[in-house]
């Protein structure tokens, strides 16, 4: 048995060797402590301190599952140390545990409530867990102890981004400003926050002012490529993100926003590729698949593109709540229920020789295309989409956007069509024709798309439609639903020329009505847009402008005039920056040989 003096003299060398050890940690000469952290541990095996501060110091090193083990022996001799759970926490964090780390940090909470730091980490790590409701509630346990906390007036901040609530951000991040005025992160996420309410050039400044503060800041440079393609301004987009993925090569959501970048530019070569980098660090990244599902159906890769096109589900599309099986596309003897779930102009592009495929075909879709689906397809039954799904009998279901699956899997499998396959209400269609025919040509216009995100950019004005406008032989139909009051008012004033609208018929509820209007027409130009369908469907000879860029919609495919959904559709594609005024005057010479063949 050892002497009392020579215990006392080892616990004291231990002491003296601990000392030390802390001494240079903080000074930051890991290896001179790390040598002395194990001294103490060949000495002392369980000795807290030594096993607390070296599992830190692990971590500081970057190895964290041993760091792990040793904060985690630590806690088997000293239970309830709060700083070596607080610690214990930050490590499982790092190492991607986030729920453990929230555990461990629970129990730090309940040894000491206002542990500020605590509340702060733990909230980072419940926004990793996309739980932001409690990261928002751990930050305001923070503030309440300490109103002014910088970190959590910026988690704060970053909870409520999370949550869509991008004023209440706004407010946090601005009072971390009032206070630290060059915070990088709350200038970037400010940033993001702006964007979010559509005060994209105030984002701009924002991204701005924090790489001045920090020129290599990835996340900066990354969103700042975003908020530059939101602009319009594509070239100063590519370079800001490239040069985010010069910091980090394999940041994803750079990958991801460049991919976004180079479909605008019609890059689709480069676009899909960093798509595939993106997807080869995270297999799972919805976003990628379904931004790169786009590119492949709009190069007619089918085979690729309609798999990866069921990854919209996972964006939050609207699925139908109904217990019948999913249609596998085979011989159906009975009811097949096809819903759906986008635009009226996705509801267009249909398949109307599905019939043929089973006992009975049910559609669900807008009310106001139910007259013109009911009519157009022989023994299909057309009913309203509700927010309730169709009570009556269902052997299986689908979605509209999903029959493209079995419907058109390649080139061959589109029909080879001479006519339309709506049909317009025979005797509304000639009493308008009869009302119109004047001598001259009959030409039904619309110009606008109300489409979420890029219907401004599918957009034209009326007044872009001037070289047309002028040809003296034809009479101009206003199409366009909405208001459309004050647009042909200021062509009326400024070119002395007029638009009309047939005020009996209403283009934004009676699309009965618009289809027999499309029908009395002898030629339609339409941007892309709901109309655009509706007369390709009908077969009239109808004319898309379509946008330069990523609101150019995948399925008027690439790098062709005509369309395979519909026999009588020229497509003309804007080029960059080319003005909607050239692209109408090039409709001209097509249209005029259209016409006088009619």
């Amino acid at each position: 048995m050892a002497k009392p003096q020579q215990n006392s003299a080892a616990q004291a060398r231990v002491a003296q060797s601990l000392q030390q050890a802390v001494a240079l940690h903080q000074q930051g000469r890991l290896f001179e402590a790390e040598a002395l952290y194990d001294a103490v541990l060949k000495a002392a095996p369980r000795n807290f301190n030594a096993l607390h501060l070296l599992g830190v110091l692990r971590h500081q090193q970057g190895r964290s599952v041993e760091a792990l083990e040793l904060i985690a022996a630590a806690l088997r001799a000293q239970s309830g140390s709060v700083e070596a759970l607080s610690n214990y926490g930050v490590v499982l964090d790092s190492l991607g545990r986030h729920a453990e780390a929230v555990a461990s940090y629970d129990r730090v909470l309940k040894l000491k409530p206002d542990q500020i730091k605590t509340l702060c980490t733990r909230a980072e790590a419940l926004l990793k867990l996309a739980r932001p409701e409690e990261a928002l509630a751990s930050c305001r346990r923070a503030l309440a102890f300490a109103p002014d906390h910088v970190d959590a007036l910026t988690l704060s901040g970053n909870a409520l981004l999370a949550l869509g609530r991008a004023e209440e951000a706004l407010a946090s991040y601005d009072r971390v400003l009032a206070l630290q005025p060059h915070h990088v992160d709350a200038l970037n996420n400010r940033g993001s926050a702006l964007e979010l309410i559509q005060r994209h050039d105030d984002a701009l400044a924002s991204f701005d002012a924090a790489l001045a503060l920090a020129p290599r800041h990835g996340g900066a440079l990354n969103n700042r490529g975003h908020v530059l393609l939101t602009l319009g301004r594509l070239d100063e987009a590519i370079a800001s993100v490239d040069a985010a993925l010069a910091v980090d090569p394999d940041y994803v959501e750079a990958l991801l926003n460049r991919g976004g970048i180079l479909d605008a530019l019609e890059r689709f070569d480069e676009a899909e590729a960093s798509y595939d980098r993106a997807l080869s660090f995270r297999p799972d990244l919805v976003d990628a698949k379904l931004n790169k599902a786009l590119i492949c159906l709009a190069r007619g890769r089918f085979a690729e593109g309609w798999p990866l096109y069921e990854q919209r589900w996972l964006k939050g599309a609207p699925r139908r709540n109904t217990t019948a099986p999913e249609w596998d596309g085979e011989r159906l003897n009975g009811r097949l229920l096809v819903s759906g779930e986008q635009g009226l102009g996705d509801t267009v592009i249909m398949e109307p020789e599905l019939a043929p495929r089973v006992d009975k075909l049910v559609l669900e879709v807008d009310h106001r295309l139910i007259d013109l689906f009911s009519r157009s397809f022989s023994g299909v039954e057309a009913v309203a989409l509700t927010p309730e799904v169709h009570a009556g009998p269902v052997d299986a279901h689908l979605p509209f956007g999903s029959l493209g699956r079995f419907m058109r899997p390649d080139w061959a499998s589109f029909p080879r069509r001479r006519e339309g396959y709506l049909e317009a209400d025979p005797a509304r269609a000639m009493a308008l024709r009869a009302r119109l025919d004047d001598g001259r040509k009959v030409i039904g216009l619309s110009w606008r798309s109300t489409a979420a995100a890029i219907g401004e950019a599918k957009s034209a004005r009326l007044g872009d439609f001037a070289a047309l406008l002028r040809r003296p032989d034809c009479r101009f139909v206003d199409l366009q639903y909405g208001d459309t009051q004050a647009d042909r008012d200021t062509l009326e004033r400024e070119l002395g020329v007029r638009v009309e609208r047939l005020d009996d018929v209403d283009t934004m509820h009676d699309i009965d009505g618009v289809a027999a209007l499309m029908t009395a027409c002898d030629a339609i130009v339409s941007v892309s847009n709901t109309n655009a369908h509706l007369a390709g469907a009908l077969g009239r000879p109808t004319f898309v402008l379509l946008p330069f860029g990523k609101s150019r919609i995948w399925y008027w495919f690439r790098d062709r005039a005509d369309s395979p959904w519909y026999p009588r559709v020229r497509l003309l594609r804007q080029a960059r920056s080319q003005p909607w005024a050239e692209l109408v005057a090039a409709v001209i010479p097509d249209l005029q040989a259209c016409i006088a063949a009619t």
